[in-house]
């Protein structure tokens, strides 16, 4: 099995971890000039927070958005996430919910990769993650923490199901209190890419945790967050310093 999950021309696990920023605009105009100014800049995805989005039950809304989107014909690879409340997002919906948003973008093509929250139970995932595979797109299982670091072995338990549960990259974000959480996460990271053959993502939140974001290259994780205008989550770098920085760390590697 490869390590590496190729989306249009990116290579996902191999080389310099690939730069994603999101979008959290609440509104189809504002998401539509979100990711045309995105586009330009020198990121490899970009990621739809579709739980911002304000008219998150009107199917004719959502498609308007997601056809939009198909027709910008994007270069980077999109990323659609709906992230709950448990996981530290806005989203609310119900099962029946969940599973017909995903039915709308994957209808419309838009998109390349979904996100699949762990936390959503195993029947949940398995439908969504079918629903996914058979439309050639790739899924991105995440799990999140916001108030603390689990130990070690918890970390790589929720990978090892993760992985068991047919994600093709597996995401991992938790809350440091201090920098031996820090470093814990790192130590986990180079871990699970010793156990596992699937691209993995993990990240320590919050400015203690800012090393794991410039880090992946050297302890295995394979895509970093940052920001162009605003964050999703604490801790994520402006894109234009990332890029730079990871640069930096390559070519000295």
């Amino acid at each position: 099995m490869s390590r590496i999950c190729k989306v249009k021309d990116i290579l996902i696990g191999e080389g310099i971890p690939k730069v994603c920023v999101p979008v959290i605009s609440d509104n189809h105009q504002a998401i539509i000039t979100d990711l045309i100014r995105l586009k330009d800049l020198e990121i490899d995805l970009i990621e739809l927070r579709i739980d911002y989005f304000k008219d998150l039950l009107n199917h004719q809304k959502l498609n308007e958005l997601f056809k939009m989107i198909a027709s910008l014909e994007i270069k980077q690879a999109l990323i659609l996430t709906y992230r709950s409340v448990k996981e530290g997002g806005l989203g609310n919906l119900s099962y029946e919910e969940y599973i017909n948003l995903y039915s709308l973008a994957l209808e419309s093509g838009a998109f390349d990769i979904y996100d699949v929250e762990l936390s959503s139970g195993t029947n949940t995932i398995i439908t969504l993650n079918n629903m996914i595979h058979e439309s050639n797109c790739k899924v991105i299982m995440s799990n999140h923490d916001f108030t603390r670091t689990p130990s070690l072995d918890t970390m790589l338990e929720k990978i090892k199901q993760m992985d068991s549960l047919e994600a093709d990259i597996i995401k991992l974000a938790v809350m440091p209190e201090d920098y031996k959480d820090v470093l814990l996460v790192l130590e986990m990271t180079l871990r699970a890419n010793e156990i596992h053959d699937k691209p993995i993502v993990t990240m320590s939140m919050s400015n203690l945790g800012t090393a794991t974001r410039i880090l992946g290259e050297q302890f295995g994780s394979a895509i970093t967050f940052g920001k162009d205008h605003d964050a999703s989550a604490l801790g994520q770098i402006d894109v234009r310093s990332l890029n730079m920085m990871l640069k930096i760390i390559h070519e000295n590697n």
